[in-house]
Protein backbone atom coordinates (compact mmCIF):
# COMPACT_ATOMS: atom_id res chain seq x y z
CA UNK A 1 0.00 0.00 0.00
CA UNK A 2 3.24 2.43 0.45
CA UNK A 3 1.33 4.54 2.83
CA UNK A 4 2.10 3.46 6.57
CA UNK A 5 -1.56 2.04 7.02
CA UNK A 6 -0.15 -1.54 7.74
CA UNK A 7 3.41 -2.05 8.72
CA UNK A 8 4.81 -4.87 9.41
CA UNK A 9 6.76 -5.48 13.19
CA UNK A 10 9.69 -8.18 13.49
CA UNK A 11 8.18 -9.86 17.26
CA UNK A 12 10.41 -13.10 17.27
CA UNK A 13 9.92 -15.49 20.21
CA UNK A 14 7.34 -18.51 19.79
CA UNK A 15 8.50 -18.42 16.06
CA UNK A 16 11.89 -17.35 14.79
CA UNK A 17 10.23 -15.56 12.02
CA UNK A 18 7.36 -14.11 13.75
CA UNK A 19 6.01 -10.79 13.19
CA UNK A 20 2.62 -8.80 14.37
CA UNK A 21 1.22 -6.28 12.05
CA UNK A 22 0.26 -2.87 12.74
CA UNK A 23 -2.82 -1.76 10.90
CA UNK A 24 -3.51 2.12 10.93
CA UNK A 25 -7.26 3.14 10.30
CA UNK A 26 -8.97 6.39 9.20
CA UNK A 27 -11.25 7.49 12.05
CA UNK A 28 -10.85 4.20 14.65
CA UNK A 29 -8.24 3.16 17.21
CA UNK A 30 -5.39 1.01 15.63
CA UNK A 31 -5.32 -2.98 15.03
CA UNK A 32 -1.98 -4.73 16.18
CA UNK A 33 -2.39 -7.98 14.83
CA UNK A 34 -0.07 -10.24 17.23
CA UNK A 35 -0.53 -13.48 15.76
CA UNK A 36 0.95 -16.56 18.48
CA UNK A 37 3.04 -14.26 20.10
CA UNK A 38 0.60 -14.45 23.27
CA UNK A 39 -3.11 -15.88 24.11
CA UNK A 40 -4.11 -12.92 24.86
CA UNK A 41 -3.73 -8.95 26.16
CA UNK A 42 -3.83 -9.91 29.53
CA UNK A 43 -0.98 -12.73 28.86
CA UNK A 44 1.05 -10.12 27.69
CA UNK A 45 0.35 -7.76 30.46
CA UNK A 46 1.70 -10.22 32.90
CA UNK A 47 4.81 -11.55 31.07
CA UNK A 48 3.09 -15.00 30.77
CA UNK A 49 4.49 -16.80 28.15
CA UNK A 50 3.42 -19.47 25.75
CA UNK A 51 4.89 -23.36 26.34
CA UNK A 52 7.06 -23.03 23.44
CA UNK A 53 9.19 -20.67 22.15
CA UNK A 54 12.60 -18.54 22.93
CA UNK A 55 11.51 -17.07 26.13
CA UNK A 56 14.39 -14.26 25.79
CA UNK A 57 13.34 -13.45 22.41
CA UNK A 58 9.34 -13.75 23.47
CA UNK A 59 9.99 -11.16 26.37
CA UNK A 60 12.01 -8.71 24.36
CA UNK A 61 8.81 -8.67 21.84
CA UNK A 62 6.64 -8.26 24.40
CA UNK A 63 8.29 -5.45 25.91
CA UNK A 64 8.29 -4.21 22.40
CA UNK A 65 4.13 -4.42 21.95
CA UNK A 66 4.08 -3.00 25.21
CA UNK A 67 6.13 -0.19 24.57
CA UNK A 68 3.85 0.19 21.43
CA UNK A 69 0.91 0.36 23.50
CA UNK A 70 2.08 3.24 26.21
CA UNK A 71 3.00 5.13 23.03
CA UNK A 72 -0.37 4.48 21.62
CA UNK A 73 -2.92 3.78 24.45
CA UNK A 74 -6.13 3.65 22.27
CA UNK A 75 -4.29 0.48 20.36
CA UNK A 76 -6.28 -2.74 20.21
CA UNK A 77 -4.30 -5.65 20.22
CA UNK A 78 -5.88 -8.84 18.91
CA UNK A 79 -4.30 -12.14 19.59
CA UNK A 80 -4.67 -15.28 17.26
CA UNK A 81 -6.00 -17.59 20.06
CA UNK A 82 -7.49 -14.79 22.34
CA UNK A 83 -11.66 -16.11 22.70
CA UNK A 84 -12.23 -12.18 23.68
CA UNK A 85 -10.80 -10.87 20.39
CA UNK A 86 -13.98 -10.53 18.33
CA UNK A 87 -15.77 -8.67 21.57
CA UNK A 88 -12.76 -6.09 21.42
CA UNK A 89 -13.86 -5.46 17.73
CA UNK A 90 -17.52 -5.17 18.78
CA UNK A 91 -16.86 -3.04 21.65
CA UNK A 92 -14.34 -0.69 19.15
CA UNK A 93 -16.66 -0.25 16.10
CA UNK A 94 -19.56 1.02 18.37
Amino acid sequence: MGDGSMIVLPTPGHLAGDVSMLVRRAQAPPLLLVGDLTYSEELLARDQLPGTGDHKLLLQSFAKVRALQQHTPDLVILATHDAAAEGKLAIEER
